[in-house]
């Protein structure tokens, strides 16, 4: 009876810790506090641009009368995506990175709109501040849509176009998801809607990763820290219900037939959230020149599994291309 006791008296222990954790987390015990996370995440050569009032995140290397690389995060991470990358291409470009709206360090929008064609307005927005005028642009996941909305209502501008994950249509519906993460997600939208475990993005990135790879401590926290800012994942949410109805109402892919300037496809086949194919996807390009490499071992984040062999063959083709990008020297004053 004693025994029966002390387990009943354990798990309402248990219970009550876990029922305060839970609404400590509901009032926002969880959220993250911005002002360290830009000691973090935004240390030098970071900065913050204001574009029709939203504070930008935005981040450049290399020299500064190099070719111009723009490089476009995906989706649920930042401009930190293409950390392994950025340090193997500096030396010989000019890399400029963002957090796009709604992602990342960059703040909430006054507007209240979340797609992507506002993500576009506002990168168009950013560029012509920091006076970035021919460019390559590198993009990747919903980042790639971004890039090419951007380049159908800005053209002009971007010299080549090179994607890893493209979704010219609406990603899979019915792949089979880890079901400790299906759990979670169900948990999380009835119980925690507005904050996530650093479980939760550890299992995301293993989801969409071939087996072996394993995500650093780093890819997890800084998924973890800058979705759980306060606001952002409901920045997000309003971000992919736009992006879903562009593709339930829309032929979104077709925005690939405006694109004119060559085109780099990586396509990484061990990744299943892409819809279409890789031949699908070279046809929608009906008037560019298209590089196509596809990579069977790779999944949805190239950049983090085997950064050398992805930016190896990016930086082969970018030296082909990217002459147009060369920023003019600075001219001597007086």
């Amino acid at each position: 009876m004693k025994k029966r006791h002390i387990l009943l008296a354990a798990l309402g222990a248990v219970v009550l810790v876990g029922g305060g954790s839970v609404l400590a987390l509901r009032a926002g015990a969880g959220a993250s506090d911005r002002a360290e996370l830009e000691k973090r995440w935004a240390d030098a050569p970071s900065r913050f641009v204001m574009v029709d009032g939203v504070r930008m995140h935005v981040r450049e290397e290399g020299p500064a009368n190099a070719p111009v690389v723009v490089m476009l995060h995906g989706s649920i991470v930042n401009l930190h995506e293409w950390d392994n990358v950025a340090d193997l291409l500096k030396d010989h470009y000019r890399v400029v990175r963002f957090d796009w709206s709604p992602y990342g360090l960059t703040g909430p929008d006054p507007s209240g709109v979340y797609s992507t064609p506002r993500s576009a307005q506002l990168m168009a927005g950013l560029l012509k501040q920091l006076d970035y005028d021919k460019f390559a642009v590198v993009a990747t996941s919903n980042g790639s849509n971004v890039a090419l909305e951007y380049n159908r209502a800005y053209p002009g501008h971007a010299t080549a176009m090179a994607f890893s994950m493209l979704p010219l249509e609406r990603p899979s519906q019915t792949r089979k998801v880890d079901r400790r993460l299906a759990w979670m997600l169900s948990f999380h939208k009835a119980v925690l809607p507005n904050w996530r475990s650093h479980w939760f993005w550890k299992l995301m990135l293993e989801d969409t990763t071939p087996p072996g790879f394993k995500p650093t401590d780093r890819m997890v926290d800084q998924i973890y820290d800058m979705n759980n800012l306060p606001g952002a994942l409901d920045r997000q949410a309003a971000y992919i219900k736009a992006n879903v109805r562009a593709f339930q109402t829309s032929d979104v892919g077709s925005v690939a037939t405006t694109v004119n300037v060559p085109v780099l496809l990586q396509w990484c086949s061990y990744d299943d959230v892409i819809s279409q194919g890789a031949t699908a996807s070279v046809a929608r390009f009906t008037h560019a020149p298209v590089r196509l490499i596809e990579y069977p071992d790779l999944g949805h984040f190239p950049m983090w599994e085997k950064p050398e062999k992805f930016t190896r063959d990016l930086k082969a083709w970018l030296g082909t291309v990217s002459s147009a990008g060369q920023r003019p020297a600075e001219m001597p004053q007086g």
